[in-house]
């Protein structure tokens, strides 16, 4: 039987979270462990590596379902307790997993999970760096060169998984730091020119001042008014501001219009941003201007109902594309607003939609030109080319109902460059 560097952890070290974890943070825990081993995601990969992701992925099955559980969960804990302890390790009684005796490893914080994403990725060992890097990312989407190390070792396996020999690992982290490299080099010129446009642009300054935000016209079925005038909240300084960072909202200040219609709703519920639009009445969403046309945003979105995601390239209200997610029945669409109705571009499922409307969805979405990505949970879900598109540099977030209200809350929108 194969044994694995999971095999002594207990359920919460499993899942990752303290033994005080609300059901909330389990629940969160489960759903970014569960999408970094879940079984589909290795179907190309070679046996071991899908023997190792189904081994671990039941492990966090059965954590969870203890965990979730008060009364199991209580049992659970009582069995931890020192004086219940016999010989070196303790039993859980259902499936007889081994239970360490000694202290809880700390979590681990994001340079810890950086150095080891790093060693597991010296190693060989491609796929538990993809998991380490992908909880990372989850923590800080923006933590060192983390996006590009994850896609080039995503690149790694998926090479492996359709040729017979991995690549040595020597070429794969001369790959990387070239990738990285590369990345910094371009940030740089990036940051440049735009200083470069701030003093000597004067003709671009209208659309990049936020007062010249066009405010959507009514029709006879949309009654909201956006805000028409966005004053941004001082960001506080930091020793080293990334200049590829347009937002990083957490919904901790106003900085998001709030209104409301006969059949919608957008409001500030805590730290949240919640959008609702009531069945057969139409779609409920907000905005605001970004630097430029092509960017990348990440936001995390509860969907308790119906559909919601991000909107992209708003030019008025009879304009815009959304990417939405349907969690009910792990669907995402894509949409282009035309006149008074949607225009479906794209539809399909995706087992990395979590269903259940407790859970967040962590939404990836890139436009670059006519592109547009989407990744879900970390994984890739679908890319489509829009041939009419706007040019328009506005994005935000929507609600759309149909049959059924939409009610969603956002917890995180953050917009970079792509």
């Amino acid at each position: 039987m194969a044994h694995y560097d999971f095999d002594q952890f207990d359920h919460y070290q499993i899942l990752n979270v303290g033994r005080g974890a609300s059901l909330n943070e389990i629940k969160k825990a489960f759903r970014q462990e569960i999408a970094s081993y879940h079984p589909d995601r290795f179907v190309r990969a070679n046996d071991a590596e899908r023997d190792y992701a189904r081994a671990r992925s039941q492990r966090i099955n059965e954590a969870f379902r203890v965990l979730r559980d008060t009364k199991l969960r209580e049992n659970y804990d009582n069995m931890l307790q020192p004086g219940r302890i016999t010989g070196r390790y303790q039993r859980t009684g259902r499936h007889g997993e081994p239970i360490p005796t000694g202290p809880l490893n700390p979590r681990d914080h994001q340079a810890e999970l950086y150095t080891t994403a790093v060693e597991h990725i010296e190693a060989g060992r491609l796929l538990q760096a993809v998991a380490v890097l992908r909880r990372l990312q989850q923590i800080n989407p923006f933590y060192k060169d983390v996006a590009t190390l994850l896609t080039s070792t995503e690149l790694s396996i998926n090479a492996r998984q359709m040729t017979l020999p991995m690549e040595s690992i020597r070429r794969s982290s001369w790959l990387t730091v070239s990738i990285a490299a590369l990345v910094l080099v371009l940030i740089g010129v990036g940051w440049v020119l735009s200083d470069s446009l701030e003093i000597t642009g004067s003709n671009l300054a209208p659309t990049l001042t936020p007062t010249t935000m066009i405010e959507a016209s009514a029709t006879t079925i949309i009654t909201r008014t956006p805000r028409s005038t966005y004053t941004p909240t001082p960001a506080v300084p930091t020793a080293t501001p990334d200049p590829s960072v347009f937002v990083d909202d957490n919904f901790a200040t106003a900085n998001w219009a709030e209104a409301t219609g006969d059949t919608w709703r957008i409001s500030y519920e805590g730290k949240r941003y919640r959008i609702t639009a009531q069945q057969f009445g139409d779609a409920a969403w907000s905005y605001r201007p970004l630097p430029q046309a092509d960017v990348r945003i990440v936001a995390d979105v509860q969907i308790t109902q119906g559909k919601a995601g991000i909107v992209l390239r708003y030019r008025d209200d009879t304009d815009f594309v959304v990417v939405l997610l349907s969690p009910a029945t792990q669907e995402y669409i894509i949409a282009q607003r035309q006149g008074d109705a949607f225009v479906e571009l794209s539809r399909g499922t995706h087992l990395a939609i979590q269903t259940d409307g407790e859970l967040d969805n962590l939404m990836d979405v890139r436009v670059v030109g006519n592109e547009v990505t989407l990744s879900v949970n970390g994984s890739l879900v679908t890319g489509l080319a829009i041939t009419d598109i706007a040019e328009s540099a506005r994005f935000g977030m929507v609600a759309v109902p149909d049959a059924n209200d939409a009610d969603a809350y956002f917890s995180r929108f953050t917009a970079r460059m792509p």
